[in-house]
């Protein structure tokens, strides 16, 4: 019986752990979001997931840098000034320009809570968030 050189031996078993691993399903990229980012110097990323209650929303506001967002579960009821409402739901994304005043951001259901992930793009020490007094 002839032998198998080492060498070829582990060619063979590297061409089958890559096949192998080829005929693994590769992850599924979904783009929820792109945008230009404005000339805006970023010192600081913060990331927070709100709940809100059922039916309940947020004072009007606005925001000091942008703010990018994903609606985790339920629906958001969104409107920035001089654009009409929109309804979010779960797996939509959405951008709050800096500056811009948010006349409407609520829980849209009276029944069941809503969660949000937001990413705010800050300069160092800035608040978040700054409601309209």
């Amino acid at each position: 019986m002839k032998s198998f050189p080492m060498k070829k031996l582990l060619v063979a078993m590297a061409v089958l752990s890559a096949g192998a691993a080829a005929a693994q399903t590769a992850p599924v990229r979904k783009q929820l979001l792109q945008q230009d980012l404005p000339a805006f110097p970023v010192e600081e990323v913060r990331m927070d997931q709100i709940t809100l209650a059922p039916g309940q929303g947020a004072p009007v506001h606005h925001h000091p840098g942008e703010v990018y967002g994903y609606i985790v579960s339920g629906g958001i009821i969104y409107q920035p000034a001089g654009a009409a409402a929109v309804l979010l739901h779960a797996g939509d994304a959405f951008r709050e320009i800096a500056g811009q005043e948010i006349t409407q951001f609520k829980n849209a259901y009276a029944d069941q809570p809503a969660s949000f992930v937001a990413v705010y793009l800050l300069k160092k020490g800035q608040p978040p968030i700054i409601i309209k007094k």
